[in-house]
């Protein structure tokens, strides 16, 4: 039987520090057939030019648009039956793409555990925390900046919201779920992701920010901290 087509999309924007070693890091597992698909979104550094050399498809978008409008746009120039949704600042572990590949059927979302680039001790603890909620249920997100899903799934949800400025993964795997997907947790392989962000911001002030958005979020009152958080660049 032959493999199924993977099609990995990446939104970039100003990423010029990463998106090489992403690219070169999904190419390096030596699955086949894959197409790694790179969409700058509004980019003023050199990260169209760096994404063009190594690439299969780069689309360049001027004017800004959410995270979630950006990957929108690769699924829709990808050919792939398996959609892997990844950040400019993370990698899976290999053999990743041949075992999401491999248990990716036509209802199939999902996201593997995480795991820090830096190694530090602040990281560790906070992905340890993390994947013990993803494995006891009580998260159904992405953090840790890698999604897969069947094309059909893509479809079916008609994509991500592209209003979203924040917290698009968990949003979609929800109306996902809802249109018959059924989520999978991916425990013998890991997203590895840059913890730029908390090590910038703080670990204590994004738990702070996301405990207060989720309960904001629960009253339908989260969008004018989306705003904030967007606005101020901390995605």
């Amino acid at each position: 039987m032959a493999n199924k087509k993977v099609s990995v999309i990446i939104p970039a924007s100003n990423e010029e520090k990463f998106i090489k070693e992403t690219v070169e890091s999904f190419k390096n597992q030596g699955y086949f057939p894959m197409e790694v698909i790179v969409v700058v979104n509004n980019s003023h550094d050199k990260t169209y030019d760096i994404a063009k050399s190594c690439a299969d498809k780069v689309l360049n978008i001027e004017n800004c648009v959410t995270v979630g409008e950006a990957r929108n746009k690769g699924a829709e120039s990808a050919d792939g039956e398996v959609f892997i949704f990844s950040d400019a600042d993370t990698y899976l572990t290999q053999g990743g793409v041949k075992k999401i590949a491999e248990i990716t059927d036509e209802s199939t979302i999902g996201i593997p555990l995480g795991k820090g680039m830096d190694g530090g001790k602040r990281g560790k603890l906070f992905f340890f925390y993390k994947n013990l909620g993803h494995r006891l249920g009580l998260y159904r997100a992405a953090i840790f900046g890698i999604l897969f899903c069947h094309r059909n799934v893509f479809l079916k949800t008609k994509g991500f919201n592209k209003e979203k400025r924040i917290a698009e993964f968990a949003d979609f795997i929800k109306r996902a779920k809802k249109s018959g997907a059924k989520y999978k947790l991916i425990t013998d392989f890991h997203a590895v992701t840059s913890l730029r962000r908390f090590e910038r911001n703080g670990y204590l002030k994004e738990y702070i920010f996301w405990a207060k958005w989720r309960m904001l979020s629960f009253f339908g009152r989260g969008e004018r901290l989306e705003k904030k958080y967007f606005n101020n660049k901390n995605v």
